[in-house]
């Protein structure tokens, strides 16, 4: 067969190369594109989840404000004594005040807006009539939140929630209201890491800056009470005022960031959590550098090999083509980045492959002459794949199971691990992360122990905090009160709005109760309108009657259901002291039950203390 031309071979040649570089560099950029896209997404989940967490703690803040000032406009309108409304006004600042100390101050005005009542005093008269909130709260009954605002006492950015007070006839008195500086929403923020270029600051709807904290400048009031924000987020905000995200430079510092915004529900204000993209990439252009650089020297060697193919003509062209494919299907079984593998022999690393560096942290050279002792979280765990693996390899050749590993920044992980002897000294292992497979499991777990509609704890997985906390008493004497609550009223509004609007007060008093309820306290719903919650530490009805109190008063409050339409429901609560009703958990459950049941009969909308000699004692 006569050889083909040498002009024609070099010409395929040159084609040839040309396509094998448009595949890699066109592979690379892919590859690279997806990376990033990838790490902006995570850097827009993390700072979402950070603006929601702290549109949370801002929403909780808000309403004990709103509750201080209803509490006082209440009382400003049904006194409940003779002492002059001066004296009145007074003493309920003082107690609301104590109830909120993160409020600056807490003041009420006459019908002029002149200052008669606050904490803290001032030596001087203080009118705030010509103020934007005090006409806006003059003709609103609901509190009314104002736009960022410079006190003219404390020379501080803050803003202002006021409500109105008016008499038993209606008549307009004045208004009570309560500061929150812009200083304690930064002191909020800075309490969060969100890099050393990143920032978290809070809007109002109109985009005015309320407070804002970056750690390259803390305590800064620049931008303060201003709308300057750039052209991304004013498009964000109108075609997505409840939460989105974007990337863009933000206009006070011209710093680019990633990100992303929650509305405070129930508010007219927004949390903005920013991530510098650059400091946030970092590690994906380090890694872009090392893969184009790899596809550089990759493309290099490829030209480098088709030019000495080319060179040895036909003959030596073959040899390179077989030896160059053989080469390259051995780099691809051995340094693939998906399946980590090592080389042990007599427990030590003598070779890895480079998905060990994306799967544990370790780099091609970190591992040979390591024990593989490295790659386990403990003593524990390599003893047990010492005690079970090798066996196993000497007896069957192979062994598989999965098991937590460590990474090098210490961190552990799920991997599929499977091992195959090569000799009596030799073996080689075999990693896969399954960490997201398991994360998996976990919250499929978790959803089977918790009520979809309202996310707190099902009857299962409260009966077994029930049957823990029965237990403990009767080991330690820690005593506990189970709460059951039954919603009165739940019926008409399913009835007359349809289940959406009973799925939406179920969901809204689940909220009202996780809230009102301390952190060590098990809340859950036992299914349809039936709550239950176990107080930790309550011996007498003493000990829970201010617990029932804030829920009952959290229940009350009236509840939307969409299209403008609210609703009100109440609550019976029965209650069992593990003091009186035990010894056992169906004991407790069954007396609180009873207990529910008889505050049913007595008319709904109280609660009854279950047990010898308890006679309703606590009827409300």
């Amino acid at each position: 067969m006569p050889m083909r031309p040498l002009w024609q071979i070099a010409a395929w040649t040159f084609v040839g190369a040309l396509l094998i570089g448009l595949a890699l560099f066109g592979a690379t950029w892919a590859s690279l594109n997806a990376a990033r896209q990838s790490d902006l997404a995570r850097a827009r989940a993390a700072a979402d989840n950070m603006a929601q967490g702290l549109g949370i703690e801002i929403a909780s803040e808000l309403r004990l404000v709103e509750n201080a000032l209803t509490t006082i406009a209440l009382d400003y309108r049904h006194p409940t004594d003779t002492r002059a409304v001066a004296e009145r006004l007074r003493g309920a600042v003082r107690e609301q005040h104590a109830l909120i100390p993160f409020a600056s101050a807490l003041r009420a005005t006459d019908a002029s807006g002149t200052v008669v009542v606050g904490l803290p005093r001032e030596r001087d008269a203080v009118s705030v009539g010509d103020r934007d909130y005090f006409a806006l709260a003059r003709q609103s009954a609901r509190p009314v939140i104002s736009e960022p605002l410079f006190s003219r006492v404390t020379q501080e950015w803050g803003i202002v929630v006021a409500l109105r007070l008016e008499s038993q006839t209606g008549e307009f008195g004045g208004i009570v209201y309560a500061v929150l500086l812009s200083s304690h929403f930064q002191h909020l923020f800075a309490q969060l890491s969100v890099g050393e270029s990143g920032a978290i600051s809070l809007r109002t709807d109109t985009l005015r800056l309320v407070a804002r904290h970056s750690a390259a400048d803390p305590g800064s009031t620049r931008g303060l009470g201003g709308n300057d924000v750039s052209d991304e987020l004013r498009r964000a905000f109108t075609e997505r005022p409840d939460a989105g995200a974007y990337v863009t430079a933000t206009a006070l510092d011209q710093v680019e960031r990633i990100t992303a915004y929650r509305r405070v529900a129930g508010y007219p204000l927004t949390v903005l959590v920013g991530f510098s993209a650059e400091n946030y990439l970092t590690p994906w252009s380090r890694s872009a550098e090392r893969h184009w650089a790899i596809a550089s020297a990759t493309f290099g060697l490829v030209v480098a090999v088709l030019a000495f193919m080319l060179r040895q003509h036909r003959r030596q062209f073959a040899i390179s083509t077989y030896a160059s494919q053989l080469a390259r299907q051995q780099n691809l079984i051995l340094n693939n980045d998906m399946i980590g593998m090592v080389r042990v022999q007599d427990r030590r690393i003598v070779w890895a492959n480079r998905a060990m560096e994306r799967i544990l942290g370790y780099g091609p050279a970190t591992l040979p002459g390591q024990s593989t002792r490295i790659l386990y979280p403990s003593d524990a765990a390599f003893e047990d794949i010492e005690r079970t693996g090798y066996p196993s390899l000497r007896r069957d050749g192979r062994f598989r199971t999965q098991v937590r590993m460590k990474t090098s920044a210490g961190r552990q992980l799920w991997v599929d691990l499977s091992g195959a002897a090569l000799n009596e000294t030799e073996s080689i292992w075999m990693i896969v992360d399954i960490d997201v497979l398991k994360l998996s499991e976990q919250q499929a777990q978790h959803l089977a122990r918790h009520d979809p509609l309202t996310g707190l704890a099902n009857r299962r997985l409260f009966e077994e905090h029930l049957r823990r906390c029965t237990a403990q008493a009767r080991r330690t004497d820690q005593a506990f009160a189970l709460c059951y609550m039954d919603l009165d009223g739940f019926k008409p509004v399913n009835d007359r709005h349809g289940h959406e609007a009973g799925d939406a007060v179920l969901r809204a008093v689940g909220a009202r109760l996780a809230n009102e309820l301390r952190a060590n306290d098990t809340v859950a719903r036992l299914g349809g309108d039936e709550f239950a919650w176990i107080l930790a530490g309550a011996t007498a009805g003493p000990d829970v009657r201010p617990v029932l109190q804030r829920c009952m008063d959290a229940v009350r409050l009236p509840i939307a259901v969409g299209a403008g339409q609210v609703v009100e429901v109440g609550c019976s609560v029965g209650v069992a002291l593990s003091t009186r009703c035990g010894p056992t958990e169906q004991d407790i459950l069954a007396a609180a039950d009873a207990a529910m049941y008889a505050a049913k009969q007595n008319g709904g909308c109280s609660f009854v203390l279950a047990g010898p000699g308890a006679d309703l004692p606590m009827q409300r």
